[in-house]
Parts: structure tokens; C-alpha cells; sequence
């Protein structure tokens, strides 16, 4: 059984990339070293491509294979990145790109999960992550949370957590700011987790896809930054939301430099690594960040109000994210859920049934504010106010 600071058995069954050993005496050749290792190509691309030529010629070696950790010009923008924005003190070292979030958050089930563990999932939760807990041979307990902590901010976490842990829990799945309730824990709410966690062994698993999507400048605070965490804690960040990039399937794990390589063991042998054109189309956005990711924080704030102002249900408002999440019982109307759901889009609306993020929230809904222009928004909010 993995409890920190232990991996998953298949960890230490399993080697890295091949050439990993050596990589240390490789890099110390430099130039000199005449690289017959690995299957790649000198020729350059023989064809055209839809990428400005200027970005091409500077960046060489877009069309090859890269390190399995991730390309040096990347991992070092993040750290400055985790630095200013995060409170992270980090090296390149503690960093891993993965295929988007959905990669990073796999790899992680991978390498702290034996057949047979449990991983307690605070919920609402992101619905992938329970397959992947069970994909690992693990199973879940779930705990409702989120939307407690919005009825009752004070409660006392520790006890809660309490109520479900038991000797085979591994790990607990944290998901600030929260993908389907846009909560957004605060500091006493994290102190909490972490005291409960490091008394029990356990590892966190912090997922942070909606980093830097807080508003009313509320705090986005990593419990990696807290006492005592960053060693038992796997930061997970993605390009896809705050940086509006989901279709490049880029993200990273952040963690100590032993779990970020127990994590690339688990990668190299899925998918290698990804791609590397993509992690250097990434490297400027990332660097400019400040340039631009207030206004969108901006934008996406005003959305949130629209759905506030002019939505005639009662639902938590919501601190961060993308999402509206309400309990739709009172809203019925006569018609069991799953008819309401038909008649959402009879009308024209779609949305997410609730009962994806957690057993105990068969009869919730998920909006998501940000996915169609003000107008299309407006339009959508109209529609369910005749419906609801």
C-alpha cells in the first residue's frame, strides 16, 4: 500500500525511458556527442506548414522528439511562472509536461495506486477522475464537500474527512477551484485538508485546471505552498482553460523531482511524450501571461454576473471557474430529472446532468457561462428561465 512517501508497486516494477540513465553523460557531450540512440530523423520537414515561418526557424527541432520531461525553454518559463503566481518554490526539476491535465492526473493514479487502495474524492468532482482511480485498480470514497463548504464555510473539514477514511486510503483528490461548483477554498478550509492528510499519510492529489480563474480577487491558493505539503503533494495544471487552449493537449505536474520522475516512468510508457511543437507554441503565451489573462478574467467575471443578474434560480454564486452548479428538485415541476434534462434541450439548451460529478447529486445541473458568446448566453438563460 502506497501512503506517503511510498509509490505504487508498479512503479518500482517498471524502468524509465530507456536512455534516461545515461542522460546525465549524454548532456555532458554537448555537441559532440554523435546521437545514434534513438529513432528519429536529421532531414527537416519536407513539406509545408500552416505555422509562421519565422516562429519555425526559431525554434528548432519542432519536429523531433524532445525530452520526456519537457522541453528546457517551457519547464523554465513555468517555474518563473509557479514562482510569481503560485508561491512555489520550484526548479525545472519539479516540473513535468503532460498531455493536458487528463494526462497528468492518469499518470498520478498510476504511481501512487495499488490494486485494492482507496482515494478519498471530494465532491463534486471532475467525472473522469473516478475511472481513473479504478483503471489503477483503486476504488473511491466519496465525500460531499463543495457544496457544503457554501452553505457552511466553518464546518469542521477535519471531521468530515474522518467519517470516510480508512486503513486503505492512499490519497485525497482536491479540486480548487472547483470544477462543477466554482467553490474556491480559502486558506483555513486548505490548513485543515493538509493537517488531516499528513496526520493519515496520505498523499494529495491537487487539481488546479482552473488556476487563475478566481474572481472577485479571491485568492487561488496550492496546498503544495502550505506547511509540510509540497512533499506529499502532485500539482496538476493545464493549458486548457486559462491559457483557452484545450485543442494544443498540453498541461503539467508539479511535484518533488522522486514523484515527478515515478510520474514520467508512468508517461513514457503511454504516449512517450508530448508533443514538442506545441510545448514551444506554449512558451511565449506563458511568459506575456500578464498581458493578457486579467482581461479574460475580466470577461469571464462579466459572464458570471449576466448568469447572476438575469438566471430566475437559486443557485451558489460562483467564486471561480466556469460553471453554475444548482440542485434542479425544486424546478421539477411535475417531470422526473432525466425529463427535464430532455425538455433542456427540446428547448435548445444543453447541459450537464449532475449526477456525472457524484453519487450524491442526482438531481443537480451544470452550466457552463463561459462556452458561448453574451448573446448566445443570454439567449440560453431565457430559455431556461420560461423552462425552469
Amino acid at each position: 500500500m502506497p501512503k506517503f512517501p511510498n509509490f505504487s508497486e508498479r512503479v518500482n516494477q517498471i524502468s524509465g525511458s530507456v536512455f534516461e540513465t545515461y542522460a546525465s553523460k549524454m548532456a555532458a557531450q554537448g555537441g559532440n556527442l554523435v546521437r545514434l540512440h534513438i529513432g528519429d530523423t536529421y532531414l527537416p520537414v519536407s513539406y509545408e506548414l500552416p505555422i509562421d515561418k519565422s516562429f519555425l526557424r526559431s525554434n528548432a527541432g519542432y519536429n523531433r522528439y524532445c525530452n520526456t520531461f519537457g522541453i528546457d525553454a517551457l519547464r523554465d518559463v513555468l517555474v518563473e511562472k509557479l514562482h510569481a503566481d503560485n508561491e512555489f518554490l520550484v526548479e525545472r526539476n519539479n516540473t513535468l509536461i503532460t498531455c493536458g491535465a487528463t494526462n497528468a492526473l492518469s499518470i498520478s493514479m498510476m504511481a501512487l495506486v495499488d490494486p485494492g487502495d482507496e482515494v478519498m474524492i471530494l465532491t463534486p468532482a471532475w467525472p473522469f477522475f473516478f475511472g481513473m482511480v479504478k483503471v489503477a485498480g483503486g476504488t473511491t470514497t466519496e465525500v460531499p464537500f463543495y457544496t457544503t463548504l457554501f452553505d457552511n464555510p466553518d464546518f469542521d473539514i477535519c471531521d468530515c474527512l474522518e467519517e470516510h477514511v480508512t486503513d486503505q486510503t492512499v490519497a485525497i483528490y482536491l479540486n480548487t477551484p472547483n470544477n462543477p461548483s466554482g467553490k474556491v477554498m480559502n486558506e483555513n478550509q486548505l490548513l485543515q485538508v493538509a493537517e488531516f492528510a499528513q496526520e493519515h499519510d496520505l498523499w494529495v492529489i491537487s487539481d488546479e485546471a482552473y488556476d487563475g480563474l478566481t474572481f472577485d480577487d479571491l485568492p487561488h491558493i496550492s496546498i503544495a505552498t502550505l506547511p509540510g505539503m509540497f512533499e506529499r503533494t502532485l500539482s496538476m495544471f493545464t493549458f486548457s482553460k486559462s491559457m483557452m487552449f484545450a485543442g494544443i493537449r498540453l498541461g503539467y505536474a508539479v511535484g518533488t523531482e522522486s514523484a515527478i520522475k515515478a510520474l514520467n516512468k508512468m508517461m513514457v510508457h503511454q504516449l512517450y511524450s508530448p508533443s514538442t511543437i506545441a510545448q514551444q507554441m506554449m512558451v511565449e503565451p506563458v511568459a506575456s501571461r500578464e498581458q493578457w489573462l486579467p482581461a479574460v478574467r475580466k470577461q469571464y467575471q462579466g459572464l458570471r454576473d449576466i448568469c447572476v443578474d438575469n438566471l430566475k434560480i437559486d443557485f451558489p454564486q460562483p467564486e471561480g471557474t466556469y460553471f453554475i452548479f444548482f440542485n434542479a428538485y425544486d424546478y421539477l415541476r411535475g417531470r422526473d430529472y432525466w425529463q427535464l434534462i430532455d425538455a433542456c434541450l427540446e428547448a435548445g439548451v444543453s447541459v450537464a446532468p449532475g449526477d456525472s460529478f457524484g453519487q450524491d447529486f442526482g438531481d443537480y445541473i451544470r452550466l457552463c457561462f463561459t462556452g458561448e458568446s453574451p448573446e448566445r448566453l443570454r439567449l440560453g438563460i431565457e430559455r431556461l428561465n420560461q423552462l425552469l
